[in-house]
């Protein structure tokens, strides 16, 4: 899973603004691009999310490893085999603040997406 982590620490610094496009019973899809008004260019998606503590929008996250307190208090709330730690802090209206989720994957698709 490593390897996840690293590919989700190549996106910090090129997109602004994020936001929760998808939530459901097993995904949750970030969407991101500089204005996500007309269009975005990257989605995230987390998939069979077991834990989520995340902004509904957010804006110049820095994706990083979890912390040890981090990994510790992720292993309090779901005890589940095949589950990873993803974390990042991201700007929010309430100043910058850590965000985590625990889920089984994570993929990323990069490409122009318009909004209809």
């Amino acid at each position: 899973m490593i390897r996840h982590v690293r590919e989700l620490m190549d996106l910090t610094g090129r997109w602004w603004d994020w936001r929760v496009d998808l939530w459901d019973s097993s995904t949750l899809r970030l969407v991101a691009d500089n204005d996500l008004t007309y269009h975005h260019s990257v989605e995230v998606s987390f998939i069979d999310v077991a834990w989520a503590a995340t902004a509904d929008t957010f804006h110049h996250p820095t994706f990083r490893p979890a912390t040890p307190a981090e990994h510790e208090f992720a292993q309090q709330v779901i005890n589940e085999a095949g589950h990873e730690l993803y974390a990042w802090d991201a700007e929010t209206s309430a100043g910058t603040v850590p965000m985590m989720i625990v889920a089984q994957s994570v993929r990323i698709v990069e490409g122009l997406v318009r909004h209809v």
